[in-house]
């Protein structure tokens, strides 16, 4: 059976759907992924936004500012933030093995809520995320907290390297 995909950009979610994004351990949502669940607009435009001058529980499009891991509720749906750096710019300053570990509790998220997709926000276009980690190396930890609930969704440049890593 083939997996449910989408395109590899999210700009509104149904009424079931959680927008899941890396984020980092201080909850700042200004670029990339996290940037676009704060002011749905995509590039690094927290300083075009003020961001840093909005309060911690600001509420963004899809999440909240200041919270740097689990389920949010924003102004016009839910997303669900995973760890994948320490702060913004410090690349990589999460190991492989800390990321899997957010991955698994989002897992354990989507088994509690069968009722939602949560559609895994891929880099655009298929480019590395702001956390120094490349696109392929994200693909393949997603793959690696398996098993993958039926209702996490991913782009399809993602699902095409999650259905490489399972040869």
């Amino acid at each position: 059976m083939q997996k449910k995909t989408y395109d590899e950009v999210v700009e509104d979610l149904d009424s079931n759907q959680v927008f899941v994004f890396g984020s980092n351990l201080s909850g700042f949502h200004g670029g990339g992924a996290a940037g676009f669940a704060s002011f749905g607009k995509t590039g690094n435009i927290w300083r075009e936004e003020r961001y840093d001058k909005r309060h911690t529980g600001w509420k963004g499009k899809w999440n909240v500012k200041g919270v740097f891991v689990g389920l949010q509720e924003g102004t016009e749906g839910r997303s669900y933030a995973i760890p994948t750096i320490v702060k913004p710019g410090l690349k990589r300053s999460l190991n492989k093995d800390q990321i899997i570990d957010g991955i698994k509790k989002m897992y354990n998220t989507a088994i509690q809520h069968p009722e939602w997709e949560f559609l895994v926000a891929g880099s655009e276009l298929g480019r590395d995320p702001l956390n120094g980690y490349t696109h392929i190396e994200m693909g393949v930890l997603y793959f690696a907290a398996g098993p993958i609930p039926d209702n996490v969704i991913f782009s399809d440049s993602y699902q095409r390297i999650i259905d490489f890593a399972k040869l």
